[in-house]
């Protein structure tokens, strides 16, 4: 049965005194939705800590092994004959390079045709053996023209051969590509002509029948041979122009025939973008601690726990590494707000002088710093650590208040239809009544008269 809106027949304001009393009832729901919002902040909050607490990890990561303080940086003195890149674990030295011959992938011509599309007059299977494997390509009535021959070339799985077709002034070749440099990846072409004749300038095998003194037959456009170079005087064959097993942690880019000399060092300057990236990750860390305490998470006791921990780490000295136990005697300091800064000049002179040391202090397996504050960030992010730990709770505190939310609600839905209820037979009682008292106001007028 539909519920009238109260006050419509008695004429007094009954809707408005039904919103105050639910108004009053809603109170409890009220707090309750507040402090759901205020866990959200808090969430939110936490997320972006946690956010700060990974970012400092992942920079702390690289730096607690030695190969962090090792990285290699190459040159060339001729880059028109060599370029050359280094890896960590390439070795300080210089190496003298003589480039004979550069690696070239095999390309050979077919004999002219009048045109792509016309039938080459001749069918049977064409066989590419490139590097020990061969490709048989079946050439029939359905493919052979130039153009057949390339499409059913190119869809081969597998086969590291690239066809295309040339239109020459005299007509048109179909053009084989190793689509790899080196004597290993050169194309052997043979056939098994239909006209059982498998090598004569006739049939299928006219394709690639070559005639030194005839220009419209085929010929080899490129020979494919391996890269000819020494290094320090030792000979060394690649089939490719990009050398990477010659010297550990160095590639070799071949440009040209020529000499140059290839030279590694150790990169001091990746290294200080390292360390610096660590003390920039580390001060938005404590900036995100500062930025909680003084606007979401006031007086928070994990945030204090959270610094106070990073404080620990970085008060308590490296024994027994080497010439430092402090990341403020290489050059690292904090000021009295926690800002963590580098001193260049220092930092550059120890670095230099004395790198080995510098290296230890942060990526000693027990002492070192990268190592410790490492392996507190990974606690903080532990489902049981200080960050994990908090939103854990407060995802139960969410999770009761939502269970209390919803019995909240249904409370207020059943003392709202109460007093609807209510409102309703008072309106009705009210109207009753006022129709009463009309009625009884016009019998007195009329026996007044």
């Amino acid at each position: 049965m539909a519920i009238g809106i109260p006050g419509i027949g008695s004429g007094l304001d009954l809707s408005t005194v039904l919103d105050q009393m639910l108004a009053i009832e809603r109170r409890p729901l009220d707090r309750n939705l507040a402090k759901q919002s205020n866990i959200d902040t808090q969430v939110s909050a936490y997320g972006t800590i946690k956010s700060a607490v990974s970012s400092f990890k992942s920079a702390l990561s690289a730096l607690r092994y030695p190969t962090a303080f090792n990285p290699a940086t190459a040159t060339s003195s001729s880059s028109a004959v060599a370029a050359a890149t280094a890896t960590g674990g390439a070795v300080a030295s210089s190496y003298a390079l003589v480039v004979t011959n550069l690696a070239t992938a095999h390309k050979t011509a077919s004999s002219v045709y009048t045109d792509a599309t016309t039938s080459i007059g001749g069918t049977g299977t064409l066989t590419l053996t490139v590097d020990s494997t061969a490709y048989d390509i079946i050439v029939d009535g359905t493919n052979d023209t130039l153009e057949g021959i390339r499409d059913a070339i190119n869809n081969t799985a597998d086969l590291d051969v690239t066809a295309s077709v040339i239109n020459e002034d005299g007509g048109s070749r179909i053009i084989l590509n190793s689509d790899n440099t080196g004597a290993a990846s050169a194309i052997a072409i043979t056939f098994s002509d239909d006209d059982s004749n498998n090598t004569d300038n006739a049939g299928l095998s006219k394709l690639f029948y070559i005639d030194a003194g005839d220009d419209t037959t085929a010929k080899v456009v490129t020979t494919a041979v391996d890269a000819q170079v020494t290094l320090d005087g030792f000979a060394i064959t690649s089939a490719s122009n990009t050398i990477t097993s010659a010297i550990s942690g160095l590639t070799i880019n071949l440009v040209a025939a020529g000499s140059s000399t290839l030279t590694v060092s150790r990169d001091d300057a990746a290294i200080k973008t390292s360390i610096e990236n660590f003390v920039d990750k580390y001060n938005a860390l404590q900036s995100a601690i500062t930025t909680a305490r003084a606007g979401d998470l006031p007086n928070d006791s994990s945030l204090t726990f959270i610094r106070s921990g990073l404080n620990n780490v970085l008060n308590t000295a490296a024994s027994g590494v080497g010439d430092y136990s402090s990341l403020a005697e290489i050059g690292i300091s904090r000021d009295r707000y926690g800002v963590m800064s580098i001193d260049s000049t220092v930092f550059d002179s120890v670095l230099s002088s004395n790198h080995e040391d510098v290296m230890k202090l942060f990526s000693d397996d027990t002492e070192g710093f990268a190592d410790r504050l490492y392996s507190y960030a990974d606690d903080l992010l532990d489902t049981d650590g200080a960050i994990g730990s908090r939103e854990a709770s407060l995802a139960d505190t969410k999770n009761y208040l939502q269970i209390a939310e919803a019995n909240l609600q249904d409370r207020l839905d059943s003392v709202e239809a109460r007093l609807v209820k209510q409102f309703a037979q008072l309106d009705a009682t009210v109207s009753s009544l006022n129709s009463m008292s009309a009625y009884l106001t016009q019998q007195l007028a009329v026996l007044n008269q």
